[in-house]
């Protein structure tokens, strides 16, 4: 048998918090990446949900060393720091970092966009940020030569402004298996 791991690192969004039926859009996109593929894929799922870019640089050597067999990277971070107000400089060299540290590791990086917040308390003052980070993602993508998953207008799967109903982890699974097979093909 064919077996091929995929590394996800991210926040709640990744992690798959409030998915009715505990699932994520990294369990998900195994399955799909499975029955297109004919091989067998997993997806290690390494979402916290809390976590700012911060966060996760801290952990993301260990992360990424950890499960050096995976061949990609999928990381969609950033959603919390809005909520704290991380300057744009600290988001940009926390993503620089983390996605030059899967580069040492030899994997392919997709990074995927943040999808816009619905109205939601703990978001509301910085929404504005998610633009701001979303343009560090494709600026970082001309110099770190990484691709990008847009999970743009995926807000009609929001199950609280913020995170995805099942319905919605399948749609971002379905992103991503189109990210990854582009690379497959080679375009």
């Amino acid at each position: 048998m064919i077996w091929n791991e995929i590394l996800c690192l991210g926040d709640s969004i990744t992690y798959g918090a409030r998915d009715p039926y505990k699932r994520s859009y990294p369990a998900e996109l195994g399955k799909i990446l499975s029955t297109k593929l004919n091989e067998f894929y997993f997806c290690h799922n390494c979402g916290i949900s809390g976590e700012t870019s911060s966060d996760l640089l801290r952990r993301a050597w260990s992360n990424i060393k950890s499960h050096s067999n995976s061949k990609i990277m999928l990381l969609v971070i950033g959603t919390n720091d809005t909520q704290i107000g991380t300057p744009i400089d600290i988001y940009e060299d926390n993503l620089r970092q983390i996605i030059s540290i899967a580069k040492i590791h030899g994997m392919k990086v997709i990074v995927g966009t943040l999808p816009q917040l619905s109205f939601t308390p703990l978001y509301i003052s910085n929404t504005d940020m998610i633009n701001e980070y979303n343009k560090v993602i494709q600026k970082l993508s001309k110099t770190l030569k990484f691709d990008i998953c847009s999970l743009e207008n995926t807000e009609e799967y929001y199950i609280d402004g913020v995170h995805f109903t099942h319905e919605g982890n399948l749609e971002l699974a379905k992103r991503f298996s189109n990210s990854i097979l582009n690379i497959r093909k080679g375009k």
